[in-house]
């Protein structure tokens, strides 16, 4: 083990270098260019890799709180903006999935591809998507409401 840490220390790594650097060598300071640049460009990515300091902490996400004394007025009200804030957002993600079909739809026909047929089978599998859904979201509802019980009929004396 002492003969390990002998041949690699760095006061017989310098020594190795002065001999090697006074040897008459014509690719002398080739290679000393070449052993730099590899050893800079290891340790520029190493460098790049970042990993300094403790991981950032978890983002915490607060709900929104609510009075408990609120009316059902106003959770209707506050029903009815989470809901058009809801349809908003997804009439922007269907313009922005519309413009990306677009600029396929572009690139597919300069390539020389029948978009036509491709955008007629993507409309159908979106449809039967969505009617998948809907039946999805009527089973739900229909198993979780609860229906009010009919009113009893007046029985006859």
């Amino acid at each position: 083990m002492k003969e390990f840490f002998s041949n690699v220390s760095p006061v017989r790594a310098v020594k190795d270098l002065w001999q090697i650097m006074g040897a008459p060598s014509e690719y002398r300071l080739r290679s000393l260019a070449l052993a730099l640049l590899v050893t800079g460009g290891i340790f520029s990515v190493m460098w790049q890799q970042g990993g300094r300091g403790l991981p950032r902490p978890p983002e915490v996400i607060y709900f929104e709180s609510w009075r408990a004394d609120r009316t059902d007025a106003e959770i209707i009200a506050g029903n009815i903006e989470a809901t058009r804030k809801a349809r908003a957002e997804a009439a922007e993600e269907q313009a922005r999935a519309e413009d990306v079909r677009k600029m396929y739809k572009a690139v597919g026909a300069a390539t020389g591809l029948d978009t036509e047929a491709m955008d007629r089978q993507a409309k159908a599998e979106r449809a039967a998507q969505a009617r998948a859904e809907d039946a999805r979201t009527k089973a739900l509802l229909d198993r979780l409401v609860v229906k009010p019980a009919a009113a009893p009929s007046p029985k006859a004396p």
